[in-house]
């Protein structure tokens, strides 16, 4: 026994190399499989096929990429619309309207990653919906059906994507199919779940009166489980997104083959910019395909009452005498304009109506002023342009005027006793003060802007001043208005996390006032004081040639580094100077905020006016860049962090104020409860 022993322990089977004589040609297999396939299940791959590359062409190539990126947009703002509400619809527009401004060609990979969701969810729906509703009704079914959508969730994409391509080849097409096996499986799981969760007493009460099996599924358990249904169609969606990216090694396109470019080229910008715009397509897909949790319509159901304007009116009961066995008539409230809401309407029209004004006069007179930085052309011409002129004040002017047309309109509906309020949780007093401080604000920083040294004269036009009174005049009304507001009694307090993000966003305002705001990459560009060294050399060439080493110099060096102007360099805008007085503007409200926090309310009003002012100045900055912008040149990272804390700024504030806001209806709530019904004030605002 120990001779065996000691011979069994000494054949080395304990080693690797033991293992390396044995091989399952398990990959030779699969291998010998796909040949076969290939050769004699052409016919199947291509009935396969044929769905995906029809739609693809269709929803693609005849439809998304046919239709002008106007109409687009609307599509987008109706879609929202009739899906959830106006302000979704709004915030999809902008969203691809983003996407299509990061690059060239954007918008056609935005459009083309679109596609390919929209026909991998759709082919999703179709086969994942009815064989979910089999997988309920038979557990044999299900059970011969996990297995595989275990394995389709569990195993590698890329272990799959070697058959896709042998059986479909790369393209776009092939990229759709794999995109549809790896999201597949949560809608056939999350319908199989929605119908089985189905209360059994509900099935019987419905069987009970006759319905047949078809009715009690399409009456009773497809309407119940909806929830479940809708939800699988959001992860379907969703996973259909994050697969874009893994596509593009088989050349699925869209903008997962920008992100594959920008890792293969260590692009940074590239990386970033297409990565944003996936992420960008992400949100407005997934608001679009959720519905409002407090709606339990069907889409159709709520489209229809979308388009007719149908709206739920509260009714105010009528008192009835005592003793009176009437019944009781039901009417809608009266809305009673208090006398400061007269003024808050009188002043925002005013107001609002000399904004618009503004926009049309003069901005700019000589040179252009914002445009001299993108266009260079721009800094030899003498002429007048008004507010939304591109060499005027370009989206200065354009925000000016449509904050105007804005504050018109709502002005109208208060004085019109239509409504008192601007939105569920800002009044008209504090909209009229809001909307002051924000064009003041946006007005401060582009008086900040200074010409660039290169360009001829040029001064500031009447529209300018105009708008800032238009501000003034807004101000003024929603501080002779705001008396009335005051709220009484307890107040909602400064929390300790608005402190601490008001101090980041001063933070973030003061590091974005110090970064790049232009950048000139164009090859031998020069400086302001470059080129008018150049121009004073060759106008009075110093002795001794040394004007030519001189210029050839000054050449070499343009050509080693690009020219960046940060917020306080004296050769560039200077908007540093107004950024920084934002966040000075922003410091001062949130310390009095917390030393002084019973006017919580009136501090949230200018708090967010402040980061709303902050918002609109850099985004017209940067917008009228994009709109007369030359190669070479554009707008510098100075803007990110302004952007990060007017997120934060607004996030914030609008969160307190919606807070407050319900607080105060609550009070109110609790107040008319607790009044006799034949006691007085039944108007709105009596």
């Amino acid at each position: 026994m120990v001779v065996l022993a000691e011979s069994w322990f000494d054949t080395g089977w304990r080693d690797d190399e033991w293992l390396n004589r044995w091989e399952i040609p398990f990959g030779r297999w699969v291998e010998e499989s796909i040949d076969w396939l290939n050769v004699h299940g052409d016919r199947v791959f291509a009935v396969i096929e044929w769905p995906f590359k029809n739609l693809l062409d269709l929803i693609t190539k005849d439809i998304l990429l046919n239709i002008p990126w106007p109409f687009m947009l609307l599509a987008f703002v109706v879609l929202g619309f009739l899906v959830r509400d106006v302000k979704v619809g709004l915030g999809a527009a902008a969203g691809i309207f983003l996407c299509g401004v990061l690059g060239p060609d954007y918008w056609r990979f935005t459009m083309q990653t679109i596609g390919i969701i929209l026909v991998a969810v759709i082919i999703c729906v179709v086969v994942g919906l009815p064989y979910g509703v089999l997988c309920a009704r038979s557990d044999r079914v299900w059970n011969i059906t996990r297995p595989f959508l275990d394995g389709m969730q569990l195993v590698h994409a890329f272990t799959y994507l070697i058959a896709i391509i042998f059986f479909f080849g790369t393209g776009p097409v092939g990229g759709t199919i794999a995109t549809m096996i790896f999201a597949l499986p949560p809608m056939i799981r999350l319908t199989n779940l929605g119908i089985r969760q189905v209360p059994d007493d509900v099935i019987e009460a419905a069987r009970a009166y006759g319905a047949s099996n078809f009715r009690v599924l399409t009456d009773v358990q497809l309407p119940l489980a909806r929830p479940a249904i809708m939800t699988g169609v959001n992860q379907v969606l969703l996973l259909a997104l994050s697969f874009v990216g893994i596509i593009a090694v088989i050349a699925g396109g869209g903008l997962g083959q920008l992100v594959l470019r920008g890792v293969n080229t260590s692009d940074p910008a590239l990386g970033a910019a297409s990565g944003l715009a996936l992420y960008l397509v992400g949100v407005v897909m997934d608001r679009l395909s959720q519905p409002d949790p407090s709606d339990n319509r069907t889409l159709i159901r709520r489209m229809g009452t979308a388009v007719r304007g149908i709206y739920t009116v509260p009714a105010v009961p009528s008192a009835a005498p005592a003793g009176d066995d009437t019944p009781v008539v039901t009417r809608p409230p009266r809305l009673r304009l208090k006398p400061t809401m007269t003024v808050a309407g009188g002043f925002g029209l005013v107001g609002g109506m000399l904004a618009i004004l503004s926009a049309f006069l003069t901005w700019v007179k000589g040179a252009g002023r914002l445009s001299s930085y993108a266009r260079p052309d721009d800094q030899a011409i003498n002429g007048t342009f008004s507010g939304i002129e591109a060499t005027g004040g370009s989206w200065f002017g354009t925000i000016v005027l449509i904050t105007g047309v804005l504050v018109v309109l709502l002005s109208m509906l208060v004085l019109l006793r239509i409504r008192d309020r601007w939105s569920s949780w800002l009044n008209a007093p504090s909209g009229l003060l809001l909307t002051g401080v924000v064009l003041i604000g946006m007005m401060a920083i582009y008086l900040s802007i200074d010409p660039h040294d290169l360009a001829g004269a040029t001064s500031h036009g009447s529209g300018v001043f105009l708008a800032i009174v238009a501000g003034a005049i807004l101000l003024l009304g929603g501080l002779l208005a705001w008396r009335d507001y005051l709220p009484a009694g307890r107040m909602l307090r400064a929390a300790p996390v608005g402190l601490l993000v008001g101090i980041a966003a001063v933070g973030l305002l003061v590091i974005g006032s110090f970064a790049n705001w232009v950048n000139d990459e164009r090859p031998g560009a020069f400086t302001p004081e470059q080129q008018q060294l150049i121009d004073r050399e060759r106008a009075n060439p110093s002795p001794g040639g040394v004007s030519a080493s001189l210029i050839a110099q000054v050449i070499g060096e343009a050509q080693e580094d690009p020219n960046r102007y940060d917020g306080f360099d004296d050769q560039g805008p200077a908007i540093g100077w107004g950024i920084l007085g934002i966040a000075i503007a922003l410091a001062a409200v949130v310390l009095l905020a917390a030393a002084v926090p019973r006017a919580g309310a009136l501090w949230d009003v200018l708090t967010l006016g402040i980061g709303t002012a902050a918002l609109f100045g850099v985004t017209a900055w940067v917008v009228s860049f994009l709109r007369v912008s030359v190669n070479g040149i554009f707008t510098g990272a100075g803007a990110l962090p302004v952007l990060m804390a007017c997120g934060l700024i607004m996030g914030t504030t609008i969160g307190r104020m919606r807070r407050r806001s319900l607080d105060e209806r609550e009070a109110a709530d609790a107040a008319t409860v607790a009044t006799p019904l034949g006691g007085a004030g039944m108007g709105v605002g009596s």
